[in-house]
Parts: structure tokens; sequence; C-alpha cells
């Protein structure tokens, strides 16, 4: 929302359940929004059951697409945000938009049947689909890993109970995202197009935990509990963004997340 606010757009501030069709549609037709950017969801799967899961990603959206078709004038771009997910399992480790989906969790399917609706209203909507990788930054909830993490250094406690930290992780920081979604809703992005939306770069949680015992001057006990090692977890994942740097090269440098942890540790 700063970013957008920055960039000179009037953000609606209105609260609205997206799983709630009539709301939806009582609450853009009020509004008559310009650009739509649907960044709700449920996107830590331990939430909610499997229902809820598709009650909100799947066919939230779905309501909002359907609800800008009632509009006086249909939205000048549409920016749906789905999930680097539903990639899953690939033979490589270097994921691109023309890899095929594989999703392995109800997170990744869930926007997966996102993406396959909101193929049916290409031909009546400007609609863009982004695949963001992980990315973090100060305010986000403490139930996601690094926020996990930054938490137990700036609390300066002696464990942290961890799954398996030698897995490799494509991160990006959350105000270099932001300003992607700014860029995406000029004329430049095409219509029906999936964006991947990541750093390139891929980081261990290995090192992010020896670069903060350096950084702070702390060291933590990892306890690796079982439950939280995922079967399903792959131990390299890379994105490439070569559609989003073709068409706005000034986002080629992103945020380092070393840059990102120092912020959240202060």
């Amino acid at each position: 929302m700063p970013a957008l606010k920055k960039a000179a757009y009037q953000v609606d501030e209105s609260i609205v359940d997206i799983a709630n069709a009539q709301e939806v549609e009582r609450m853009m037709l009020t509004i008559q929004p310009d650009y739509v950017i649907n960044l709700a969801g449920i996107s830590f799967v331990p939430d909610g059951g499997s229902s809820e899961i598709y009650a909100v990603n799947t066919f939230g959206p779905q309501n909002i697409l359907d609800a800008c078709l009632k509009l006086k004038q249909a939205p000048k771009k549409i920016i749906l945000v789905s999930t680097s997910h539903v990639y899953g399992e690939q033979g490589s480790e270097i994921i691109d938009e023309n890899c095929l989906a594989n999703p392995i969790n109800h997170y990744g399917c869930s926007k997966w049947a996102m993406e396959q609706i909101a193929k049916t209203y290409n031909n009546k909507l400007n609609i863009v689909i982004t695949r963001p990788f992980n990315y973090t930054g100060k305010g986000q909830a403490e139930k996601f890993l690094i926020p996990k993490i930054v938490q137990h250094f700036k609390q300066k406690v002696s464990s942290i109970q961890l799954g398996n930290i030698d897995i490799w992780r494509d991160f990006s920081d959350v105000r270099w995202i932001a300003d992607a979604y700014v860029a995406l809703l000029s004329e430049q992005a095409e219509s029906s197009q999936i964006i991947n939306l990541c750093s390139q770069q891929l980081t261990s949680i290995r090192e992010i935990i020896e670069y903060l015992q350096k950084t702070t001057a702390h060291t933590i006990n990892i306890d690796v509990n079982p439950e939280f090692v995922r079967k399903t977890d792959m131990q390299r994942q890379c994105g490439k963004n070569k559609y989003l740097l073709k068409a706005y090269p000034q986002l080629r440098q992103p945020i380092s997340l070393n840059e990102t942890l120092q912020w959240m540790l202060t």
C-alpha cells in the first residue's frame, strides 16, 4: 500500500471477505476500481483446512473477476497473485515461467486452480498473474520461517526449533516485491501473462542463521524438530524472472537478503 500511494495511486482501504461473492460484488460496485491487485490468500499451509484454502485462494479471486465484469468499465489491469508453489517438484533447480505446473500441496493446488479459472476470463479482462517466490521483511508474521529466526536472534534466546536448514531458496525483499507490483500496473505488462517475482539468487537457511549469528554476535542452538521437516521439500529451488526484467530492466537489482535481514533486526 505505501508503494502504491508513493506512486500517486489512490488506494481504497475497505475490508471485504473475498470468499463472500455478494460482499465482493457490493464493494466493487461501490469503489469502481481502475486497478485491482489481489494479494489476499492463505499462504501458510497449516492455516485452516483444505476447504478454507480453496475458498479463499481459488474461489475468492473468481468472485473478484465476476464482480469486475459488472463494473461500469472494466479495470485497466487486474493482477492476481499466485505462487511459485505451483511449480512443485521440477527436474531443475532453475524455475522459469516455461516450467510445467506440478503442485505438491493444497496451497500450490489452490493457486494453480485459480490460474486455470482466470484463463476463462482472459477474453474479457486484462489479467496478469504473478508467481512470487519466497519474500520477507519487517512486519511479516513470526509463524513464517525468516521472521521466526530473526525474532529469536533479537530476543537472544538460547535455542530454536527448526526443520531442515540445509535447503536453498530464492528470497526477495517485500519492498522490492511491492515496487514490482507498482511497475506491473503499467501498460508494459501484457495481458494473460504469467510472471515470476524472484531474486534469482539461492540462499540456504543455514547461511541465514550464520549471517545473523555474525551480525548479532549471538549464537543459537538449532534443535531439529522432525515435525517441521516436510518430506515434499525440494532441496534447491531458484526462480528466474526473464519476463519481468525484459519489460522492466530497472527492477534488475533486488535488495540483497543481507540488507533485508539487517532491516528486520532493527
